[in-house]
């Protein structure tokens, strides 16, 4: 399934002003194919990622599966959509609900969404769910609280897939989990998505984490995406100042290399999105930024093999990678 963003916008209105979460923001994820969303928190996008769901209703712009515009469904058809497109989200202790167990809980999901009918047969599709996820039969009779947090997510992750989506949004799915359980969650993710044909949104604050799992990457900053290209280029050669930044945060593998790294940290802190700066959004942290960055807002565009960026001097500020690019 096809999943398409058209500008999408998300603002709040409160006693002081508008919140701008969600800023005009496009993309596609094509079929079986896997968009990681990255950027730090208050970008927008845990926003976004609502929005695909309809758990958040958008201020404007559009979203398409397949073509169909699903933007303001309701009622049936947004229950249709729904099944199309699940979200497993970042705590999955609080995703779920203590008083009910493992098995309740995705039996609950049959049940409600009538994927299969009958005790017998959702019996077996419980186990069947739960074996897909790498869990036993014996955690069916567990409450969330006797689970780790590892098995937790693999709980919310069987859920999402109880209703046979064609579309999984995962914000921060392994974010709240031990270092040593995420490998084996992002592992799990990866088989799911070969074996069952899904199509990702993953979103993360960590660009080393989305680079392993992703097909593309876009970049979001203050409810803008700044740049969009292939997992490789953006995750190793970046176009945008604020890409460059999220990279040099990311640790390397090797101990002594990491040891003698010298890290600048980006200067300032993200600005009010009730109050975003004129110009390019980032500008008030960029080390580049000239008169016209503080002006002009750049758009969005394709500078070299389909990576877009969003700066006015991707081609001066990285002409290597671009040249690169360019004669491959």
């Amino acid at each position: 399934m096809t999943l398409v963003v058209q500008d999408l916008v998300k603002h709040y209105r409160t006693r002081d002003g508008t919140v701008r979460a969600v800023d005009g923001v496009s993309f596609a994820v094509e079929r079986g194919e896997t968009l990681g969303l990255v950027g730090e928190s208050g970008c927008g996008k845990s926003t976004t990622a609502r929005m695909l769901v309809r758990l958040v209703t958008p201020t404007s712009g559009r979203i398409l599966l397949d073509g169909e515009d699903v933007t303001s469904v309701r009622g049936a058809a947004l229950a249709r959509m729904r099944s199309k497109v699940q979200m497993v989200f970042q705590d999955p202790y609080a995703s779920l609900d203590p008083r009910l167990t493992v098995e309740r809980t995705l039996d609950e999901v049959l049940a409600v969404r009538k994927v299969v009918t009958g005790d017998a047969e959702r019996r077996t599709r419980v186990r069947e769910l739960l074996e897909m996820v790498g869990l036993g039969g014996s955690v069916a009779r567990r409450y969330p609280h006797q689970l780790s947090g590892g098995q937790r997510q693999r709980v919310g992750i069987a859920r999402a897939l109880a209703v046979q989506p064609e579309v999984l949004v995962l914000d921060e799915p392994v974010s709240a989990l031990d270092v040593s359980v995420r490998a084996e969650v992002m592992n799990l993710l990866t088989r799911l998505r070969s074996e069952l044909g899904l199509t990702y949104v993953f979103i993360s604050h960590d660009l080393g984490m989305v680079r392993h799992i992703s097909d593309r990457i876009a970049v979001m900053y203050l409810g803008r995406v700044l740049e969009l290209g292939g997992w490789q280029t953006v995750s190793d050669a970046p176009l945008h100042p604020y890409t460059r930044s999220l990279r040099a945060a990311v640790p390397v593998a090797d101990p002594e290399a990491e040891a003698g790294r010298r890290i600048t940290p980006l200067a300032g802190e993200v600005p009010d999105a009730m109050h975003p700066p004129a110009g390019c959004r980032f500008h008030t942290r960029c080390p580049h930024a000239v008169d016209r960055c503080r002006e002009d807002e750049p758009a969005l565009r394709e500078v070299v093999g389909g990576h877009r960026s969003a700066c006015h001097f991707s081609e001066q500020l990285y002409p290597d990678d671009v040249g690169r690019r360019a004669s491959v």
